[in-house]
């Protein structure tokens, strides 16, 4: 009986050590920041396309370089031409850009595959 019981909380916590480190390895608890990268908008012909380095906080969208504030872990803000705009990180591979001062301006963007990115250089630069 007492043999018995040892095997079922052995069993119990293998399956708990096993399912901890199944939630850490599929990034539910990922703490980083994606990578930079081009992400673009695609229901536009030519898509529109943006670079964000998240780790620099930086932004060149529309040949303008922005530095960007940071509001929460994913959640980040900054201003063109005296309008507020938010960039919130969806997943690794989107980004989400949404005007705050105008309504309806709402646009996701995808990552574009490593092998076609190019990090553009930025006219003017903006804060």
């Amino acid at each position: 009986m007492v043999n018995q019981n040892i095997k079922i909380r052995i069993k119990w916590i293998f399956g708990f050590l096993f399912i901890s480190l199944s939630f850490f390895h599929c990034g539910l608890f990922y703490k980083g920041v994606p990578k930079a990268g081009e992400f673009c908008y695609v229901l536009t012909k030519p898509p529109e396309c943006l670079y964000v380095d998240f780790e620099s906080k930086k932004l060149i969208w529309n040949d303008v370089e922005y530095v960007l504030e940071e509001k929460l872990r994913m959640d980040y803000f900054f201003k063109s031409n005296d309008e507020l705009y938010e960039l919130t990180v969806s997943t690794v591979n989107r980004v989400e850009l949404k005007n705050l001062t105008t309504a309806n301006f709402n646009k996701f963007y995808m990552r574009k595959k490593d092998k076609f990115v190019e990090i553009p250089t930025p006219d003017a630069k903006h804060e």
